[in-house]
């Protein structure tokens, strides 16, 4: 995901606090972590900072004390006059961005203890399974129980199962396909939807056509028909959250290109911050397919 994060280098440093104070969601708390760990070095440290030079800390000067802290030779803790905030933010910088991913893994299996899993399981389109849920996800079974995965799937993948099934929607899909952009919140994630999914889809398609095609259809995509596109089939990446993925192959001055919508209900069971990294995550699980 390293790849996409300079699409929202002006704003998200100041996400990751905002939306933890407000909850938050998984990907943005953790795209937004990765982001000032990219971004983190002595003068970033040193910004945060009161930048008065009262001494009183055993650093003396705040340009100082912004070294050792990224050495890690002291705390925050030692400044006196810094805010809460910038406390945090900073440790947040200094921390490690796989125990940041771990930790709020642990979260969300907490988050999702008390859930009933036969009570939602029609709802997120699973299946009740003695303690656990059956879920497809990007064409593939995956059984998940209150408190582990039985099968193996990277941490970013785990983080968006757990959402979904923290979310819990059970809106009636609409039947409505809408862009990215129309959804509640998309229009400013739009254009990163853009970039980790439509584009790269696109290029595939345009790089090796029938390969593309297989792998589209071993995350179970099928053709549909009555749209204008060359090419229409739907995938479901997570069961209610069908996306339409529409292609046109390359004329004289211009490539490949790729339209994908959304059911009009996508928002119900996971935020565009998330919806944006199921994008990403499809892209990724063709990519590795064989």
């Amino acid at each position: 995901m390293i790849g996409i994060y300079p699409v929202y280098h002006s704003i998200i440093q100041t996400e990751y606090i905002k939306s933890k104070e407000m909850g938050g969601n998984l990907v943005s708390n953790a795209v937004s972590y990765a982001m000032l760990k990219i971004s983190m070095n002595p003068l970033d440290i040193y910004k945060k900072l009161p930048c008065i030079n009262c001494g009183e800390c055993s650093a003396k000067t705040c340009m100082a004390f912004a070294v050792k802290l990224s050495k890690k030779e002291l705390s925050t803790s030692e400044c006196l006059k810094i805010t809460e905030q910038a406390k945090n933010e900073i440790n947040i910088m200094l921390s490690d961005i796989k125990d940041w991913k771990e930790k709020r893994l642990a979260e969300l299996f907490e988050e999702i203890a008390q859930i009933n899993f036969p009570l939602i399981a029609e709802g997120i389109g699973a299946v009740s399974y003695k303690d656990s849920l059956k879920i497809k996800y990007m064409g593939r079974e995956v059984i998940v129980s209150h408190t582990d995965f039985r099968d193996n799937l990277s941490i970013w993948d785990k983080l968006l199962v757990l959402m979904y099934i923290k979310n819990s929607g059970n809106t009636p899909l609409s039947g409505k396909w809408t862009a990215f952009r129309d959804l509640k919140n998309g229009l400013i994630r739009a254009a990163g939807f853009t970039d980790i999914c439509e584009t790269p889809l696109a290029k595939m398609f345009e790089e090796n056509r029938e390969e593309f095609l297989k792998k589209l259809s071993a995350i179970g995509s099928k053709k549909t028909a009555g749209f204008s596109a060359e090419y229409s089939f739907v995938v479901h990446p997570l069961p209610k959250i069908p996306f339409l993925v529409l292609l046109w192959s390359a004329e004289e001055d211009f490539g490949s290109a790729c339209k994908v919508l959304l059911d009009s209900t996508a928002a119900d069971y996971l935020d565009v911050e998330a919806l944006l990294y199921l994008g990403q995550a499809m892209i990724r699980t063709m990519k590795l397919s064989r």
